[in-house]
């Protein structure tokens, strides 16, 4: 289940090239062709990015309102997805 980065960066309080940046360094899955995180191209997968959310909570590397907001917007997105 993908997703364009521009559109779920915001929602989870990250700038776009923050989550490019998690794709670059192999934390999440997904493709940034041509280093543009805000071109439609570029996507992350959502699944791997709410396992990702999960994992910097359990560091303790996240407040615990920011894990539920990207969370509660991730999970929006995958309801929608498993809809279509």
């Amino acid at each position: 289940m993908k997703i364009a980065i521009y559109q779920i960066a915001h929602r989870l309080g990250l700038h776009p090239k923050d989550v490019a940046k998690m794709v670059y360094d192999g934390d999440v899955t997904g493709e940034v062709p041509g280093g543009d995180a805000q071109s439609k191209d570029a996507w992350v997968d959502l699944l791997s990015l709410r396992n990702y959310i999960d994992w910097l909570k359990d560091q303790g590397r996240i407040e615990a309102l920011r894990y539920q907001k990207s969370i509660r917007h991730i999970d929006t997105h995958i309801n929608q997805i498993k809809r279509r």
